[in-house]
């Protein structure tokens, strides 16, 4: 491997995106193992239409011969635009995409005039086995975890099995992906450690992906807790690093696992950490030992305070009971917490969105978000918004305010009562706080 091999262009677009900072994890596992079997990979964050000149300038110095874009849904327009500004202007470069967007949903390869394929599901080994078979001129549409177009119909091809031992992959790539940058501005170091989610909510891609591999559920895979805190000790040995943000959705499920990984963190690393969980894993002992460890603050999805809403329509299987009681062990701890919310899903009326502002209000976090309703190709609810014809779908293929506006057909008078209580959320759940009212006042 000692000889340069292709040149692979990454192309990461949020453009007017749901995060104004943003680091993508999954396209940096990808630059990393493509940088471990000896590519030449190069990166690109495209936060606006005018940096799609970045980008030609970009390919007309580096001449990659293959273009691998990572897209979300809401973004995939703009892969669109982009990849047609990239063909016209050298149409002998390959194209591809890849991401949860096509993994759920690998028919938007059919709405896609100059991308040449895009990728299901993990494809950390299938994107190799696509880059050899490009460097050696082979056909290359046969790869596994490939999607593409012929004659108009749509192929998908075999997928390879999920990866069970995380602990053979590299480390995301941190140098050519903007992860200092990120770390700069945000003040906190993240790090995801864990693949797969065995829930089923409705509104989520992690059930779509396991029926994707024709799983029932998506089980969770985990790094080996010694070589999680040896990643977080090599950026923090490089980068500056006030706080750790672990962003598993499944970090408290299995014991076993974060009873080490909290062992070889509190022996290793002096800095304090977030975390995410389900409040149906709280327990006096859990929680004890997060706070032993370092833990200063957890992140609940709460996402209604209506049970209609959260258990039917949502389908997450726990009680106002528990959140309440999850809450209140945490807070004992002295350890803050911060409440996450969906709403505008179909079905919720303003009523049931009071719901969750008065749950929020009882159970008092230390900070608390939402988020509108955006539904995604592939899960249950998203298809199911498609079939019902409840989506805006002109709207929807332009669409890139992802959980700040809605793209369903509510009427308008729903749609503006929506937007404000996303931009005035602070104050609805906090209404005593000033610096909460003082700060809507001088917006």
């Amino acid at each position: 491997m000692g000889l340069s091999r292709l040149n692979v262009l990454f192309v990461f677009p949020n453009i007017d995106g749901t995060y104004e900072e943003s680091y993508a994890f999954g396209l940096a596992a990808i630059v990393s193992i493509t940088k471990e079997n000896g590519y030449n990979p190069k990166v690109v964050y495209v936060n606006t239409r005018s940096e799609y000149q970045d980008v030609l300038n970009e390919i007309a110095t580096f001449k990659p011969q293959v273009v691998g874009f990572s897209s979300v849904s809401s973004q995939f327009n703009f892969v669109n635009e982009l990849s047609a500004i990239i063909k016209k202007n050298d149409p002998h470069i390959i194209t591809v995409c890849g991401g949860v967007h096509s993994t759920i949903n690998p028919a938007c390869i059919m709405e896609s005039k100059d991308l040449d394929g895009v990728f299901v599901g993990e494809a950390d080994h299938a994107f190799i086995e696509f880059l050899e078979k490009v460097e050696n001129k082979c056909d290359y549409k046969d790869t596994d975890n490939f999607a593409y177009s012929e004659n108009g119909k749509l192929v998908v091809n075999k997928l390879k099995p999920l990866i069970t031992n995380l602990d053979i992959l590299p480390f995301p790539d941190k140098e050519l992906s903007p992860y200092k940058e990120y770390v700069e501005r945000s003040n906190f170091s993240p790090f995801y450690f864990t693949r797969g989610c065995p829930y089923l909510c409705s509104y989520c891609s992690n059930h779509a992906i396991a029926e994707t591999y024709g799983l029932q559920r998506n089980s969770p895979r985990y790094r080996s807790p010694a070589l999680c805190v040896s990643e977080i000790e090599e950026v923090i040995n490089k980068i500056p690093t006030k706080l750790i943000y672990i962003g598993d959705d499944t970090f408290g499920l299995n014991r076993k696992w974060r009873k080490e990984f909290l062992a070889e963190y509190k022996s290793r690393i002096s800095i304090e950490f977030i975390c995410l969980l389900r409040v149906d894993v709280v327990s006096e002992e859990f929680i004890q030992d997060l706070k032993e460890a370092g833990c200063c603050r957890i992140q609940f999805g709460i996402e209604s305070g209506n049970d209609y809403v959260r258990k039917d329509i949502m389908r997450r299987k726990m009680s106002n009971k528990q959140i309440i009681k999850a809450f209140g062990i945490v807070h004992r701890y002295g350890i803050k917490t911060n409440a996450i919310n969906i709403i505008g899903v179909p079905g919720e009326t303003e009523e049931m969105i009071w719901d969750t502002i008065k749950l929020n209000r009882r159970i008092k976090p230390s900070s608390s978000g939402v988020n509108i309703f955006y539904p995604y190709k592939g899960t249950k609810l998203g298809d199911k918004c498609f079939k019902e014809g409840l989506v805006n779908e002109k709207l929807y293929y332009s669409f890139s305010k992802e959980r700040r506006e809605t793209v369903l057909n509510y009427p308008k008078e729903f749609k503006e009562r929506l937007i404000y209580y996303h931009q005035n959320w602070q104050c609805l759940v906090y209404p005593l706080n000033m610096k909460y009212r003082l700060k809507r006042l001088l917006m």
